[in-house]
């Protein structure tokens, strides 16, 4: 015991609340900080994992961090990359690449608590690690080590010319870099890197079932968690990535020569200063041929050429369908109505409920190729039916369903059930309706349960600090979900502890001929055939029409 002490006393210095660690690359110093229910916890932040990917390594995978001399402080928490969104962000910088982690406050070096990683949202052109957006109290409850990602997004991130010199999926490759990190220095603050869950929301969910596909990230996790994600989510895939990388050199430069090679691209976006490469980006769809949409966000994953640090070379779809994505522990799911993620007001809805019902190729997905006119008309009239006998515009409900299964329903029910047959998969439906996110608008016929609301019962996000402000309904429903999940993290079954809170002693994985789901409402029950009739609408309507093979769904 006495040499334990000594050991401990050796790698971890206690000096005023704050602590330092031995870490390969060199000691960090956190912090204390005041956790809930009076468990406080060690926070450190903006750990590198990467060289600064800025200059010649701008568009370049990222390089291994250097060791450094002294100790490094991890006690701040004022960068984050560049967004790509209109309004600036306080600490942008392009040398954004670290990790934070959190730690409750006992824990031994060596100890070997689960830990989980978490990768942002935010549909790959926006989202942070910070603290203050991702509050890791409650998770510091579960007695597990929670690390946060900060990688590359937007134009940064996901740039691409197809070929070999400006591959893209750079934000991917980041992130596959920190799992690196995480597996040579977890056990300094008391992890178990064969312990390790991933899990993320939205791009971030989409970001976790990447990692399944890709082999590369083979052992460095062993179960995964996907949150309203997918890689099969239309928007996370875009098909004209060389085009849009030569357009935004002409908005820099007008003078640019649309001819030049990807090495001479490369060579003049390397040249610009990151403000002007993303006001070009949010600029783009302005001047871009209305006659040739764009579908999807602009920088997403892209499909990359063979080469030798390449991160996805084949279609998502043929990786998962053939079964070669990694068979890991999986537990997906959706809230119960994605598409009030934004905020979508009625009179809004309302104008793109009538251009839906006055062209009926907006109902048809982009991935189905699709080329000719006609056809896509005949298409989008039976995806119509799919939803509605009548007017989208006399239906609003029906319209924001349409959104909700054609961005996130559709594609994770498909994928949740096609990996189904290879390993475990759980899937949740997040149906409770809690007044922690706020109010929301309400269509007749649709759920109000939006994209992004489950956050707010497993994150401290800075209008939640106090749980106890809120109703015991939406206490319960915190401490339930946390825990299935960090359940599944220590012990790859969510409800192997605290049954009595959950309510529920088993949750069945699903099969593809019997789709069951926990359904996560004021009780926790399992049910079957979500979305049914509709998810089989689309598998009829895509066996018909879409082209094969898939990418995305």
């Amino acid at each position: 015991m006495l040499l334990h002490l000594i050991y401990f006393l050796f790698i971890c210095v206690y000096t005023n609340a704050q602590i330092i660690v031995d870490t390969p690359n060199g000691q960090v110093q956190g912090s204390e900080e005041a956790g809930t229910q009076g468990k406080s916890f060690y926070r450190f932040q903006q750990i590198p994992f990467a060289k600064p990917p800025t200059g010649s390594l701008r568009f370049r995978e990222p390089q291994p961090v250097d060791k450094w001399e002294g100790v490094f402080d991890a006690t701040r928490n004022d960068k984050v990359c560049y967004q790509q969104i209109a309004d600036p962000v306080s600490g942008e910088n392009e040398d954004c690449l670290f990790v934070n982690v959190y730690t409750p406050l006992y824990p031994l070096p060596n100890q070997g608590l689960p830990v989980m990683v978490w990768f942002y949202g935010g549909g790959f052109i926006g989202g942070t690690a910070n603290f203050y957006t991702y509050g890791p109290h409650y998770y510091m409850e579960q007695g597990i080590i929670v690390v946060t990602v900060s990688y590359r997004i937007g134009i940064l991130g996901f740039l691409s010319t197809g070929d070999t010199v400006i591959p893209g999926n750079y934000g991917l490759k980041d992130q596959q870099l920190a799992l690196k990190w995480v597996q040579q220095n977890i056990q300094s603050f008391g992890g178990d890197p064969d312990k390790v869950t991933i899990f993320g929301q939205s791009a971030g969910g989409a970001s976790v079932t990447h990692h399944l596909l890709n082999q590369k990230s083979t052992g460095l996790f062993r179960a995964a968690i996907s949150q309203s994600g997918s890689a099969l989510c239309p928007w996370g895939y875009q098909w004209k990535h060389k085009a849009i990388a030569y357009k935004i050199a002409s908005i820099i430069d007008p003078n640019f020569n649309p001819n030049s090679t990807s090495e001479e691209l490369m060579s003049f976006l390397q040249s610009v200063a990151p403000e002007n490469l993303v006001n070009a980006s949010l600029t783009l769809l302005d001047v871009w041929d209305k006659n040739d949409p764009i579908t999807g966000f602009l920088f997403t994953p892209v499909l990359e050429q063979e080469h030798e640090t390449a991160f996805l070379t084949e279609r998502m779809y043929t990786i998962i369908e053939s079964g070669n994505a990694q068979r890991v522990p999986l537990i997906m799911g959706i809230n119960s109505e994605e598409m009030l993620w934004n905020g979508m007001d009625p009179e809004s809805m309302y104008r793109t409920a009538v251009g839906l019902d006055n062209d009926l190729t907006k109902l048809v997905e982009e991935d189905m190729q699709i080329h000719d006119a006609n056809q896509k008309q005949i298409v989008g009239a039976e995806v119509k039916k799919v939803y509605t006998n009548g007017q989208f515009q006399d239906h609003l409900g029906d319209a924001v369903e349409f959104f909700s299964d054609t961005s996130f329903g559709r594609p994770i029910i498909q994928h949740a059930k096609l990996q189904s047959q290879f390993s475990d998969v759980y899937f949740y439906h997040f149906s409770y309706q809690g007044t922690i996110p706020g109010v929301r608008p309400y269509y007749e016929g649709a759920y109000k349960v939006a994209h992004g609301d489950e956050l707010q019962y497993e994150w401290v996000t800075g209008n939640n600090t106090n749980l106890n402000t809120f109703p015991p309904g939406d206490v319960l429903t915190s401490q339930r979900y946390r825990i299935l999940l960090s359940n599944f993290a220590k012990n790859l079954n969510p409800t192997s502890e605290s049954t009595d809170i959950l309510g529920i002693t088993y949750w069945p994985t699903l099969k593809p001929n019997n789709f069951q789901y926990l359904d996560l409402n004021e009780t926790l029950t399992i049910k079957t055939d979500l979305k049914k009739q509709r998810q089989d609408g689309w598998v009829d309507i895509y066996n018909r029409y879409a082209q094969k093979p898939y990418t995305t769904f």
